[in-house]
């Protein structure tokens, strides 16, 4: 039994180090909201900063790109991938997809509640729920880090692979970046989200790998 532990951390190293970064962040980041006054003066600093570089034309970009991860744009690309799955049977992927983007959905609003943080006053767009953590930043980095798990098995190019993963890092880090400069989001809101959309997503594919040992 050992022996398959240590051949099962060894197989999975890079898997089990995303999930420990993306606890870590998530952990980090929840601390100081709570006990570290630096992160305070950061956030502060950071949204001081945002209000210099907006523009109308950059602001209707950033609304429209935000608005892509909301919860319609989640919901109308979520039935896709899962109706392309259920096309070409993947269904252990349908699964693995489904709980990543359920439970990363249950997990930023069940925290939203407990922590209670007041966003930034943005006189962009107005937001009645909580802010800690970022809800947009934490699903775009679960979707993304799901469909390239699910997709990069199947694809043999290297130059598509890494066209592919370079997507799924740049897509959640727009978004994040969208939710600091729209002012609805502290940075330490998005930097949460990403690191919970990443220790979700990895804690499920741990959780399947587990029943092979």
């Amino acid at each position: 039994m050992k022996t398959k532990v240590v051949a099962f951390l060894l197989k999975n190293k890079a898997v089990i180090t995303m999930n420990i970064l993306g606890f870590y962040l998530f952990a980090a980041m929840a601390d100081g909201v709570r006990e570290k006054e630096y992160i305070l003066m950061i956030d502060r600093w950071i949204e001081t900063y945002i209000h210099t570089i907006q523009t109308p034309i950059l602001t209707k970009f950033m609304v429209t790109l935000t608005n892509f991860n909301g919860a319609m744009g989640i919901f109308i690309f979520s039935l896709f991938m899962m109706l392309f799955l259920i096309y070409k049977r993947w269904y252990n992927d349908l699964l693995f997809y489904f709980f990543s983007v359920l439970g990363a959905n249950i997990a930023y609003i069940s925290i939203k509640m407990i922590v209670q943080r007041d966003r930034p006053s943005s006189d962009i767009l107005s937001i009645a729920t909580y802010s800690f953590p970022s809800g947009h930043t934490t699903m775009a980095t679960a979707m993304a880090l799901a469909v390239y798990l699910i997709l990069s098995k199947r694809v043999h190019s290297l130059a598509l692979r890494s066209v592919l993963w370079a997507s799924c890092i740049v897509w959640p880090l727009i978004i994040a970046f969208s939710r600091v400069y729209l002012d609805v989001h502290w940075l330490s809101d998005v930097v949460a989200g990403i690191g919970l959309g990443l220790f979700w997503v990895t804690m499920i594919v741990l959780i399947q790998r587990l029943k092979h040992i």
